[in-house]
């Protein structure tokens, strides 16, 4: 049985790897093709080269793999974030990007470091995971707000922490359900 999922785990790996590279080759094709050069085609090969980065060890390792790409991703992003302002030509993208990024970094550590802590009880980590969504919206949304010079929050924000809300109290309760059913 190991060596069936070591095998479907590089399979996936190598298909998933090969889909990438076609859409690369794809982009490129196109673009040559009708612009004579490179030049819209570079966003999408940028991002398919940070998403293969980011996504190999997740896809060739599983579950196991998931550190090595929250790693890869903390480090690349900036740099990504970089390139794909060298080709726009608005640093805005910079500015606005490596802070929202580093709020979703720190996300993205926290609900990690929650589902390492709680492995055995997935639905109240899932809970716990979109109640932190909270503050990292109003983060995200006063921080765009200031440099944007735009309202933070309107009605759709305050509805979303309501559904937000709803749906991680009804999984603290099946959560204690479950475990005191037991």
């Amino acid at each position: 049985m190991n060596e069936i999922k070591i095998s479907f785990q590089k399979i996936s790996a190598i298909l998933f790897s090969a889909l990438l590279l076609l859409g690369v080759i794809v982009c490129s094709i196109c673009d040559i093709a009708t612009s004579g050069t490179f030049s819209w085609s570079l966003y999408p090969i940028t991002a398919i080269i940070f998403v293969w980065l980011v996504f190999v060890p997740f896809v060739k390792y599983g579950s196991k793999g998931m550190l090595g790409s929250l790693v890869i991703f903390s480090i690349l992003i900036i740099p990504f974030l970089y390139v794909l302002s060298i080709i726009v030509g608005n640093h805005l993208i910079l500015s606005i990007g490596i802070r929202m990024s580093l709020y979703s970094i720190a996300y993205l550590w926290c609900v990690y470091l929650i589902f390492r802590k709680l492995k055995r009880r997935k639905i109240i980590a899932v809970a716990i995971s979109l109640l932190l969504t909270m503050p990292l919206c109003i983060i995200i949304n006063i921080s765009l707000a200031k440099i944007l010079s735009v309202s933070a929050f309107d009605k759709w924000d305050l509805l979303s922490f309501a559904i937000i809300a709803m749906i991680s109290t009804a999984l603290f309760i099946i959560d204690y359900y479950r475990i005191h059913k037991s």
